[in-house]
């Protein structure tokens, strides 16, 4: 498996949120996106302090929390975060986001298999 892995300092204890969607803030450090943040990738550890090193996929086969509750997640739909750094459906034209879904998901919490590309847009067209 191609897996692009680096290793940033985290802004913030990030223990809970392995597998969540994550930012990369201006001091260079990760911190946990949001629904109106650029995403960067999925932090694959737990770093429990600022500054500690925190791992994120930056591209490749991760595993990432999803809210499949928020709105059915299918194979191939394009994910981005919600507020607490979780996967959730995008359909809105030119909504950024950060990974494929490569399983489906129909509950809150679940963790599936997804494609990191973070970057992507939504295009309507």
């Amino acid at each position: 498996m191609i897996q692009g892995l680096v290793t940033f300092p985290a802004a913030t204890d990030l223990s809970s949120y392995q597998y969540c969607f994550v930012n990369l803030e201006t001091d260079g450090q990760v911190g946990l996106a949001s629904a109106t943040e650029a995403i960067i990738g999925v932090l694959q550890d737990d770093p429990d302090a600022e500054n500690e090193a925190a791992s994120v996929c930056v591209y490749g086969i991760s595993k990432l929390v999803v809210d499949g509750n928020a709105g059915a997640i299918a194979c191939g739909d394009k994910l981005a975060a919600d507020s607490a750094g979780k996967g959730v459906k995008t359909t809105t034209d030119l909504d950024d986001y950060g990974a494929i879904a490569l399983e489906a998901s129909t509950a809150a919490g679940d963790i599936i298999s997804v494609l990191v590309v973070p970057g992507g847009l939504i295009s309507a067209a």
